[in-house]
């Protein structure tokens, strides 16, 4: 795969392909926690998915959100929601950037500074990591 932009790009499984007429829905497992994707059924067939494939996840990091705790919110429809912990925050004036270990794996949230400072979030807190399926791109 050539260089890309996304800073969040993690290495996974295909478990599942549910294929509507215009849509896909992809579960794909990266370490044991399970991340979808809606992408048009047209990706699917160019890229030849099938179960058991090895692809990476891409997510941009401004499209990462973080919810403060490590509990599963039900009332969400953000279907991806994985629990993590904060490594590295770093402050710019407007925006801020905010490091999350997830088992092996670290997803870069670019978030503003006044959500970090509304949430408190510091270095060692519990938080959950948010990406709408939507947003997430496969690669093979």
């Amino acid at each position: 795969m050539s260089s890309l932009s996304a800073r969040n790009q993690l290495r996974g499984t295909v478990s599942t392909i549910v294929t509507g007429g215009v849509m896909a829905e992809v579960t794909v497992d990266v370490d044991g926690n399970e991340l979808v994707a809606v992408i048009t059924r047209h990706s699917v067939e160019r890229l030849d998915l099938q179960d058991g494939d090895e692809v990476t996840v891409l997510v941009k990091a401004t499209e990462v959100m973080l919810a403060k705790g490590s509990t599963r919110h039900d009332e969400l429809s953000t279907r991806n929601q994985i629990p993590g912990k904060v490594k590295a925050i770093t402050l710019g004036a407007v925006m801020a950037e905010a490091t999350v270990a997830v088992d092996d794996n670290d997803i870069v949230a670019a978030v503003t500074r006044q959500s970090v400072e509304r949430l408190g979030l510091r270095e060692g807190d519990d938080v959950l990591v948010l990406v709408k399926a939507t947003e997430v791109m496969l690669a093979k």
